[in-house]
């Protein structure tokens, strides 16, 4: 077993991506809150997803920023507006531009943040310990879905909107409050890192990181479509509880990054990139066959496997050969591939469920998941496992 240690600055990033999150997790009960002012179906739809297209539209801009800026610095920015945005949900009245502008800069500032604290992570870790380095960090994204929703929810009934947005902001204040005095060791600029990287495009005719964009693609599209489709597949069953699904994927996931990504010794390597790929289609299969919430928990635990392998690889894989002058560029079009995923995920996910139903939807996008990864890392073969 290889045994990895990770720098103290990596896991100061995992406690900073785990208080945001937990900020950002808070308001996965906005719907609620926008539903008491008066918003239909629509508009509540509109508010939720223009968070993600505004973090999705920001990338490229967050990209070249943190080829120009150190990292640390576009990090504060990132939770300035983070801990600014939240604050003022406080003063949402009514649905109107004001809640647009707010989600925006909400998601740009997330946009930023998260990019800036991928790079740091990656300029601090080796090649050899990378996908567990990302594994660990990433584990902050997963952790604050366990509880903090369900926290949420109690504060709403007892306590009122008011405290449950109160919570978020208290939430995003921690991790500004760290990152302001915490000290960050990077690396010292190389020669390189002063030369003006690739355009976007130019990185993107790269074999390697192209067909890792499309894998990311891919496997977002399976992952948004699962967690969104979940519930409206146990809707209407009195038997069947979705937080068995969520509560299993998740804990597998962290299980498998914390713990096999510290003791395998291939831990990291391209070859696991399939088996992930083929653990998400298996768990789909599971969830069509869901009919007791021990299956249902059984797909988490299949779903999770995957999860936990391929966020880490996929984004340790496409920053390797990536010169120090282009890293923030490529993990920011790395970042878009997923955005775009999990956004293409539920639509495409809800015109197939339209016509076929919402359970045998799952094994077209399960065949869909690994046939489409298969022919992807056959045709990429050369570049992926290129030494």
């Amino acid at each position: 077993m290889n045994r990895k240690r990770l720098a103290p600055e990596i896991l100061s990033i995992q406690f900073l991506i785990l208080m945001t999150y937990s900020s950002i997790a808070v308001l996965t009960l906005l719907p609620l809150f926008f539903e008491h002012l008066g918003g239909s179906p629509r508009k509540i739809g509109f508010l939720i997803g223009i968070f993600s297209l505004a973090a999705f539209l920001s990338r490229p801009f967050c990209g070249w920023i943190l080829s120009k800026i150190n990292p640390r610095r576009v990090l504060l920015a990132g939770l300035i507006l983070l801990l600014g945005t939240t604050a003022l949900y406080l003063l949402i009245k009514s649905l109107n531009w004001f809640v647009i502008l707010i989600r925006i800069f909400h998601g740009v500032g997330f946009s930023l943040f998260v990019l800036a604290a991928l790079l740091i992570v990656v300029l601090l870790s080796e090649e050899e310990e990378r996908a567990y380095a990302i594994g660990v960090v990433s584990t902050g994204f997963m952790l604050p879905l366990l509880l903090v929703p369900y926290l949420s929810e109690q504060i709403i009934e007892r306590y009122g909107f008011p405290s449950f947005f109160l919570m978020a902001v208290i939430l995003a204040l921690i991790p500004f409050l760290y990152a302001l005095f915490a000290r960050f060791r990077l690396p010292p600029v190389s020669p390189e890192s002063k030369l003006e990287s690739a355009g976007f495009l130019r990185l993107l005719r790269r074999r390697r990181i192209f067909l890792i964009f499309l894998l990311a693609f891919i496997f977002e599209i399976g992952l948004s479509s699962s967690l969104s489709f979940v519930p409206l597949l146990v809707h209407g069953d009195s038997h069947l509880r979705a937080g068995y699904y969520y509560t299993f994927l998740g804990l597998t996931a962290v299980f498998v990054r914390l713990y096999l990504g510290k003791r395998l010794k291939f831990w990291g390597k391209p070859a696991l990139i399939l088996p992930g790929f083929c653990f998400l289609s298996a768990g789909g299969v599971f969830i069509y066959f869901s009919l007791s919430n021990l299956f249902l928990g059984l797909s988490g635990v299949i779903w999770g496997i995957g999860a936990g392998i391929l966020y880490p690889h996929l984004t340790a894989l496409v920053m390797e050969g990536v010169s120090s002058a282009e890293k923030g560029k490529v993990l920011s079009l790395f970042a878009s591939s997923v955005d775009l995923g999990f956004a293409i995920g539920p639509l495409s996910f809800g015109w197939v469920s339209q016509a076929i139903g919402v359970r045998f939807a799952f094994i077209p996008f399960a065949l869909f998941i690994f046939l489409a990864s298969l022919a992807l890392i056959f045709w990429g073969k050369s570049s992926l496992f290129e030494e």
